[in-house]
């Protein structure tokens, strides 16, 4: 419970002691928490409390001053102007006098001798000189009302000048609190009235207070124009009562009057409160108190409760009746006047001309008074709130959170959708037709600690071949690739309450042993143009964790908005900006295969691959580390043979022999380099000069004891120096000369059946290009109309994909709220986690993968897509295009909030969102997509979907 929830019950709990006083010992009214009640008793409190607060005030203020003729002419001007009540002081303290006096101590000396044997007996006093400062301190101040601008027609309700006090200081300075002997003007404190006269009866003086519930502002008992502007008269005249009473109190503190009983001000802030939160159970008839002579509220409240009965078959509500609350007010206003009374005979009459007087005595009691009626007002109205959010916590059982209801809608729209367009989990297995999956590729959402990882679901649909243009991309500035597999079209819906994130999302790639996939990210940048910006090769139990950013940008309506009041040329410039952004909102993934594309561009038949491990595994790192052109290690066939009718074995065989013979020739090189570095290096330790040891002879000089040879005889400049003999180094052998090249070293010579001759210089000849490419020419056959809106088509019925997010866009003009949905651009993260294992018996290590190392990986994919696709010629088949279009439906308040203050109920909204994209992605009407169980439920909370 919250402080000021406590604070609240506590104040209750004392006025509920005087209610029972006032009630018949029967009626039992309770905290309304603690009685059985229905929604529309809520407004009715609301009700109550108004009005009881209304007529509270004017109390307080007739006890002030306010006449039955002032409040009439108030009331006449807040027709078409504003009142405002203004309380304006003014002081002046002026030195009057300095005196000085002497003050006898209290010490008594007594002085005492001997002579003669006599004593002398004596007192002596202390005298202290004193200097006091005498002040004159007057203070002035008047209550008044004035309507609109015009503050010198006014009404005078209550003015005092001229009383002022003797102050006594010690110092030559002004008393405390007082700067300067000048007279001062107070800055004049307002507050309007206009709201509280506004709900005055000119001619009876009553007042009268209701909430419009038909309104389309009216969300609950608080939220709705009618309480907020209660509320915020509420708070604004509970300041200026404050601040009235803080002046009075600043002119008591100049003077010190101890006859004065201070104290008794002060309790009057604690006032009975008798509009408090109260329900009574079981008032079927109605029981109220005996009507009093004199009425405050007038009968609105009554045709109220009239309406409630109706509503609810003759029930009468629990909430108090109008005789009741004037029964507390009546009860109120005796205990005011109580403490009046005592304050009158405690303070002096004013004609004295004191500074503190019954006057501004009652005054101040009424401020206090009125500061806790106001405050205790505002508390009211928040306990309804508070009282919903309990009940709301007590109904479900928990304190619902955004990924609590997360979980809801996933649960809802398996209700809801049929099963062809329900959101799946967008999980993806890497592989070919009846085939084990490579890997797999998942979008996942972390939403706790507790839960962990979810696969995030999302709208699917598969574009149909032939319906949607084959996408492009650039490996280099002279290679483009097409692919020409399958395309998927994702949705991803999103919501997220207040300021709260959505739960982080995460695209996690893995493979698995002896198996490999190309990924690639990026976004779409027009109908057949695919903008990768970050690519992988993920092979041999690699896994990839790569956090996504949900970046949103503005809505539909917020963009109209903030362009209203821009100039021509600074609108086309921000719509031109936009459409750029909103194509952003396309994050496409890339899955190309790498075995299918392998045996493509090695010219062998489907899956003849699929279980030469080793083979595949040399291969790619011939191509990834080594840039070996593929053209070196494919297979050709003699022109005079038939392809066709060689064995796949024998293709293999002869790839494996190229293959073979590349890797020799890369052993050799690399023996060939290890043997030139130790040549290289023990030449140099030959020809650098060593001293000779101390006591020996120099080394020509031992050889020509030896008999060796003489010295070498200096050499032209440019010469190489001379193979040193036995006085230097050891003679080189043969095993460390480097070997001549022997055939096995170089590449076996091919079978002419099989021989691979040099690369083509030109285009393969037609047949052979048939071959390579044998999906590469577009499908004849008619294609079947595109089930996407019409904004995301183009000529010949092909689907555009990249204007699915204009489309959407004007969906969501048409059927929604466009302020609550945002486009949300989906891109990679600048820091992803990498698990790798060297070899099968290490340890999985896992790294932080940068930017440089991400450009790393990028060119090693791009590498080897270069060579699997000859530098573009080759177009790839066995791909798969996931394009995501991301949007996020953005609520103001908490997920309770939006529930208690906006009295929203977020499920409707989302699935009406989930259903206008579905619509667009689809191309079919809402009414088709959710089953017929649900029809009728969702055309009553969103029938804009279902109209024609």
């Amino acid at each position: 419970m919250c402080i000021r929830e406590e604070s609240l019950r506590q104040k209750v709990d004392a006025s509920l002691v005087t209610v029972r006083k006032v009630f018949d010992t029967a009626r039992n009214p309770q905290l309304a928490e603690d009685v059985h009640h229905k929604y529309a008793d809520k407004y009715l409190l609301a009700e109550y409390m108004t009005n009881g607060h209304c007529a509270s005030l004017l109390t307080t203020l007739r006890l002030l001053g306010v006449t039955d003729e002032h409040v009439k002419t108030m009331k006449q001007w807040s027709s078409d102007r504003t009142v405002t009540l203004r309380f304006s002081s003014r002081r002046k303290c002026t030195f009057l006098e300095k005196k000085t006096r002497d003050v006898d101590s209290d010490e008594k000396v007594v002085v005492s001798g001997s002579g003669l044997g006599s004593a002398l007996a004596g007192s002596k006093k202390t005298l202290t000189t004193v200097t006091e400062y005498f002040w004159k301190f007057e203070c002035g101040y008047e209550l008044s009302a004035y309507k609109g601008n015009e503050p010198r027609e006014k009404i005078v309700i209550k003015q005092r000048d001229g009383a002022s006090a003797k102050v006594k200081t010690a110092t030559d300075k002004p008393p405390q609190g007082v700067q300067g002997e000048e007279t001062k003007e107070y800055p004049n404190i307002d507050v309007e009235l206009t709201w509280l006269l506004q709900r005055v009866n000119a001619e009876s003086g009553r007042v009268s207070f209701s909430i419009d519930r038909s309104h389309k502002k009216c969300l609950t008992p608080l939220r709705n124009e009618d309480s907020e502007k209660a509320v915020t008269f509420s708070q604004n005249a509970s300041r200026w009562t404050r601040r009235v009473a803080a002046q009075l109190q600043a002119f008591f503190s100049v003077v010190q009057d101890n006859k004065l009983d201070m104290g008794s001000l002060q309790a009057s802030r604690e006032a009975f409160l008798p509009f408090a939160p109260l329900l009574e159970e079981g008032r079927k008839g109605g029981e109220e108190q005996p009507p009093p002579k004199q009425k405050r509220i007038e009968a609105t409240q009554s045709d109220s409760v009239a309406e409630y009965k109706k509503q609810h078959e003759g029930d009468a509500p629990a909430v108090l009746g109008a005789a009741d609350l004037e029964a507390l007010l009546q009860e109120e206003e005796r205990q005011i006047v109580e403490r009046l009374e005592a304050a009158a005979k405690t303070f002096p009459t004013s004609g004295g001309g004191g500074l503190i007087t019954q006057d501004e005595a009652r005054l101040v009691i009424l401020l206090h008074s009125a500061t806790s009626l106001l405050n205790g007002y505002s508390k009211c109205m928040d306990y309804l709130e508070q009282m919903l959010r309990k009940q709301l916590v007590a109904a479900i059982g928990k304190d619902i959170t955004a990924s609590d209801f997360a979980a809801y809608m996933q649960f809802h729209n398996r209700k809801m959708f049929k099963e062809e367009y329900a959101p799946k989990p967008l999980c993806l297995a890497v592989r070919r037709p009846n085939h084990y999956p490579e890997g797999t590729v998942s979008f996942v959402a972390k939403a706790d600690d507790v839960t962990g990882e979810n696969p995030t679901l999302m709208l699917t649909r598969k574009l149909e071949s032939g319906t949607v243009p084959q996408m492009k991309f650039a490996l280099s500035a002279a290679a483009e690739v097409t692919l020409c597999g399958e395309t998927h079209v994702h949705a991803y819906i999103g919501h997220r309450f207040s300021f709260e994130r959505p739960p982080p999302m995460t695209l996690a790639a893995r493979s698995r042993q002896f198996s490999g996939f190309v990924l690639l990210l990026g976004r779409i940048g027009g109908a057949d143009l695919f903008l990768p910006s970050h690519a992988m090769i993920v092979q041999n139990k690699d896994e990839f964790d790569i956090p996504l950013m949900l970046d949103e940008i503005p809505s539909a309506q917020e963009f109209r908005d903030a362009i209203e009041s821009l100039s021509p040329e600074q609108q086309r410039f921000a719509k031109a900006y936009r459409s750029m952004q909103l194509e952003s909102t396309l994050f496409a993934v890339c899955i190309v295969q790498i075995k299918p594309q392998l045996e493509k561009v090695l010219n062998l038949p489907s899956d003849s691959l699929t279980k030469e491990i080793q083979l595949t595994q040399r291969l790619l790192e011939l191509f990834i580390e080594y840039h070996i052109p593929p053209d070196l290690v494919s297979f050709q066939c003699d022109s005079m043979e038939d392809p066709d009718e060689i064995p796949a074995a024998k293709k293999v065989e002869a790839v494996k022999a190229h293959v073979d013979a590349m890797f020799e020739m890369i052993k050799a090189s690399k023996q060939n380099e290890v043997d030139e570095q130790k040549m290289r290096h023990e030449m140099d330790k030959a020809s650098a000069p060593v001293p000779p040891p101390r006591g020996r002879p120099f080394p020509s000089e031992k050889c020509k004891m030896s008999g060796g040879p003489a010295p070498p005889m200096p050499m032209p400049c440019g010469a190489p120096p001379p193979m040193p003999m036995a006085c230097a180094a050891p003679p080189m052998s043969m095993a460390c000369a480097a070997p001549p090249m022997s055939m096995a070293c170089a590449a076996p010579p091919m079978p002419m059946a099989c021989a691979s001759p040099p690369p083509p210089a030109g285009p393969p000849a037609p047949a052979q290009q048939q071959n390579q490419q044998p999906n590469q020419q577009p499908n004849q056959q008619p294609a079947p109309p595109a089930a996407a809106a019409p904004e995301a088509s183009l000529p010949g019925g092909m689907v555009d994909v990249s204007k699915f997010p204009q489309a959407l866009e004007k969906q969501f003009d048409a059927f929604s709220d466009a302020a609550c949905i945002r486009p949300t651009v989906i891109k990679p993260g600048d820091s992803w986690t990498k698990r790798h294992q060297p070899k099968l018996l290490s340890a999985v290590t896992a790294s932080n993968v940068g930017g440089d190392q991400q450009t790393k990986e990028k060119n090693r994919a791009f590498d080897l897509l270069d060579a699997l696709t000859r530098s573009g010629v080759l177009t790839i088949e066995e791909t798969s295009m996931h394009i995501v279009l991301g949007a996020t439906h953005c609520f103001d308040e908490t997920l309770v909030d939006t529930l208690v203050k906006k009295n929203v109920n977020p499920i409707e909204h989302v699935e009406r969102s989930m259903l206008i994209v579905a619509s667009t992605l689809f191309g079919q009407q809402s009414r088709d997509l959710v089953k017929d169980a649900v029809v009728d439920r969702v055309g009553t909370y969103s029938p804009m979907l279902f109209l024609k």
